[in-house]
C-alpha cells in the first residue's frame, strides 16, 4: 500500500470513526432525554452544595455516607418547604373560591364602577353592571375548574413526579460523589485544552450558582413582603398573591410591580384610600428596592452579562423550558459569552489584522 493510500485510508478511519461517535452521541441523548431536568437539577443543586459535601467527606472520608448525608440535607432544606407551599396554595385557593361564590367579587366591581362614574369610561358602565354577573359566574367556574384540575393533575402524574425525584436523588448522589472524577474525564476526552475547558466550567458554575441564589432569596423576600402587605391591607388570598410575587420576581426589570402596582390602583379605585396608598409606598420602596439592595452581594461578579441579555436569556428561557429556564437562560447565555471569549482570544492576532 503507497503512502498516499494509508493517508487516504487514515482520513477515511477518522472520518468513519467520528461519524460513529456523533451517531452513537446523539442516540444517547435522545435516551437520556427525558430525563434532562431532573439531570439539570442535580447538577445545579450539586453545585450549589458541593463545597458542603467537601467539608463533610474531608471529616468523615467515606464519599458514600458523605453524599447521603448530603441528600438528607437537601431534602429537608429544599423539597419539604415545597410540599408545605403546595398545601397552603390549595387551602389559599379554596378560600379564594368561597369569597368568589359569595359574591364579594361583584360587590368589589360596583364599587369600581362608582368611582369611575365621573370618568371618560362612564359610558360603559352600564354595560359592565349588567353583564358582570354573567362574568364573575364565569370567572368563579374557571377558578374552581382550575384550583380542581391542577388537584387531579399532581394526583395523576404524582408517579411520573416521584420518578423524576428518585432520577434527581439518584444522580445528585454520584455527582457529589464521583462529581470530581467525571468533571476530570470530560476535560479529558475535550480537544479545547484545560484553559478553556475551566473557563466554561466556571462561566456554568458560577451562573447558575450566582442565578440560584439571587432568585430563590430575593423571591422569598419579595413574596414574603407582598404577602404580608396584602394581609395587612385586607386583599383576600394573600399567600397566594405573595407567591405569584416571588415566581414574578424572576423576571428582570418588571418583576413583583406587575402585582402590587395593580392592587394598589384598584384599592385606591374602590374607596380604599390608606390601603391603597399603603400598597403603592411599600410597593416602590420598599419591595421594589429588595432587589437592588440583597441581589448585588449575593451575586457579585458571577454574572458578567449586560442587563438586557439578563432579561431576555431569562424570559427566553422560561418560553423555552418552563420554570427551569430561568435558570438555563442565562447559563446558555453565559457560556455563549464564554465561547465568544474564547474565540477572540485564540484568533486574537487575525481579528486585529483585520
Amino acid at each position: 500500500m503507497s503512502t498516499q493510500d494509508k493517508i487516504s485510508f487514515s482520513k477515511m478511519r477518522s472520518a468513519f470513526f467520528l461519524g460513529l461517535i456523533i451517531v452513537l452521541s446523539i442516540a444517547i441523548l435522545y435516551l437520556v432525554g427525558p430525563f434532562f431536568y431532573p439531570v439539570f437539577w442535580a447538577a445545579v443543586i450539586a453545585i450549589m452544595f458541593y463545597p458542603h459535601y467537601n467539608w463533610l467527606n474531608n471529616f468523615l472520608r467515606m464519599p458514600g455516607l458523605s453524599a447521603t448525608i448530603m441528600l438528607v440535607v437537601v431534602t429537608v432544606t429544599l423539597f419539604l418547604p415545597l410540599i408545605l407551599i403546595g398545601t397552603f396554595i390549595v387551602n389559599e385557593s379554596l378560600d379564594l373560591y368561597n369569597n368568589l361564590n359569595q359574591g364579594n367579587l361583584t360587590q368589589n366591581v360596583q364599587g369600581i364602577s362608582s368611582f369611575l362614574e365621573h370618568t371618560p369610561l362612564a359610558p360603559y358602565l352600564d354595560t359592565i353592571k349588567t353583564e358582570w354577573p354573567k362574568y364573575a359566574a364565569d370567572i368563579t367556574g374557571k377558578i374552581n375548574g382550575y384550583v380542581f384540575a391542577s388537584i387531579k393533575e399532581v394526583t395523576q402524574n404524582s408517579l411520573e413526579f416521584f420518578l423524576m425525584f428518585f432520577i434527581m436523588l439518584y444522580t445528585l448522589f454520584y455527582f457529589f460523589k464521583d462529581g470530581e472524577k467525571i468533571l476530570l474525564r470530560l476535560m479529558h476526552l475535550s480537544p479545547l485544552g484545560d484553559t478553556y475547558e475551566k473557563m466554561l466550567y466556571e462561566r456554568f458554575t458560577s451562573t447558575a450558582r450566582a442565578t440560584l441564589k439571587g432568585t430563590l432569596v430575593v423571591g422569598l423576600v419579595q413574596g414574603l413582603l407582598g404577602g404580608i402587605l396584602f394581609w395587612i391591607t385586607g386583599i383576600p388570598a394573600a399567600f397566594i398573591w405573595g407567591l405569584i410575587m416571588a415566581i414574578m420576581s424572576l423576571v428582570p426589570a418588571f418583576g413583583t410591580a406587575v402585582i402590587w402596582l395593580p392592587a394598589g390602583l384598584v384599592m385606591l379605585a374602590l374607596g380604599n384610600t390608606w390601603q391603597g396608598i399603603t400598597i403603592l409606598l411599600v410597593g416602590g420602596f420598599v419591595i421594589g428596592l429588595v432587589d437592588n439592595i440583597i441581589r448585588p452581594p449575593l451575586v457579585g461578579k458571577d454574572t458578567q452579562m449586560h442587563p438586557l441579555l439578563v432579561l431576555f436569556s431569562t424570559l427566553g428561557g422560561i418560553a423555552l423550558f418552563g420554570i427551569s429556564g430561568f435558570i438555563i437562560g442565562p447559563v446558555i447565555a453565559s457560556l455563549y459569552l464564554a465561547i465568544m471569549s474564547i474565540y477572540d482570544h485564540y484568533y486574537r492576532t487575525e481579528l486585529e489584522v483585520n
